[in-house]
């Protein structure tokens, strides 16, 4: 398995930043990469192989238009 660098580049920041759409000011991005590091060292540091799946996976719907459980 490749390994993952264990930096993330303020480059990286940015273009995650633009696809997401969300603006980010530069004086902001060293603090928003701090953050994604943060964020991001447990998930890189998981090997995928020794998680167990499990299925169905749970799905949530926030604008609530479930046909299941709607309690009336």
């Amino acid at each position: 398995m490749a390994e993952l660098p264990a930096d993330v580049t303020l480059d990286e920041v940015k273009e995650r930043a633009r696809l997401a759409g969300l603006p980010i000011p530069e004086a902001r991005l060293s603090m928003v990469r701090g953050f994604l590091m943060n964020a991001l060292r447990p998930i890189r540091a998981l090997d995928s192989r020794t998680v167990r799946t499990v299925e169905p996976a749970v799905t949530f719907d926030a604008k609530g238009d479930s046909q299941h459980g709607s309690g009336s």
